[in-house]
């Protein structure tokens, strides 16, 4: 395993230093390898977490966050960047009820999606479902480029699972049940000018109906 990402521990917490050159997958999967080897020494413990070497947009600081806590008993509580202190929370905003849930023992695919897929665990994809591709999940489905195919997700007895994706190219999507292809056309302009293109944007279930809703929004279930 060559060494894409470092970790050192200091008296300020803990500081993973990242390859600035190499693919993002390589290294989200270099960093889920080097936490899950280190996890019986690193034990179970909240964190001051410091990343450097490499900049990162928001989307990918929280990848890399949730690849250090799902393969490790660590929760990071705060996020240090330059000469300050984050809150870690401002990159989960979308685990304001279950996101948390969602990516816990989640199935990570690095890249995209080019063949069928279905699992019982919810789904984190570092790249793009394609065109004919379906993709099924009892959990959720976060999806951190474009999708292009089908989605569906959840069950009808539970309106907790959601589809992430930053941009949608496909009405074919369920949500525990719900689909509504209206939700996806052109014609109304959802992220045409409100929305950055590439900003994360959420399909759930809120009060029985199928929303599509910006992530910096904020997400509300029922």
């Amino acid at each position: 395993m060559s060494e894409l990402s470092s970790i050192k521990l200091n008296s300020k917490g803990m500081q993973l230093l990242l390859d600035p050159n190499c693919d993002f997958s390589d290294l989200v999967t270099d960093v889920c390898y080097k936490y899950l080897k280190g996890k019986e020494f690193f034990g179970q413990r909240d964190i001051i977490l410091e990343l450097k070497g490499r900049e990162l947009t928001p989307d990918e600081t929280r990848v890399i966050i949730e690849a250090i806590e799902l393969n490790s008993g660590l929760t990071i509580k705060l996020l240090r960047e330059g000469n300050g202190l984050n809150d870690a929370s401002i990159y989960k905003e979308i685990n304001k009820f279950y996101y948390e849930k969602a990516l816990e023992n989640a199935k990570i695919i690095k890249g995209s999606v080019t063949e069928n897929l279905d699992e019982e665990l919810s789904v984190l994809i570092l790249g793009d479902i394609k065109r004919n591709v379906t993709v099924k999940s009892l959990g959720s489905v976060i999806c951190l480029g474009k999708i292009y195919g089908e989605v569906i997700c959840g069950n009808d007895k539970d309106t907790s699972s959601f589809v992430i994706a930053s941009e949608f190219h496909s009405d074919s999507i369920n949500v525990c049940g719900y689909t509504d292809p209206t939700l996806f056309e052109e014609k109304q302009g959802l992220f045409k000018k409100k929305d950055k293109k590439g900003d994360l944007k959420c399909v759930c279930v809120f009060q029985n109906e199928l929303i599509l809703e910006p992530l910096e929004n904020g997400i509300l279930f029922s």
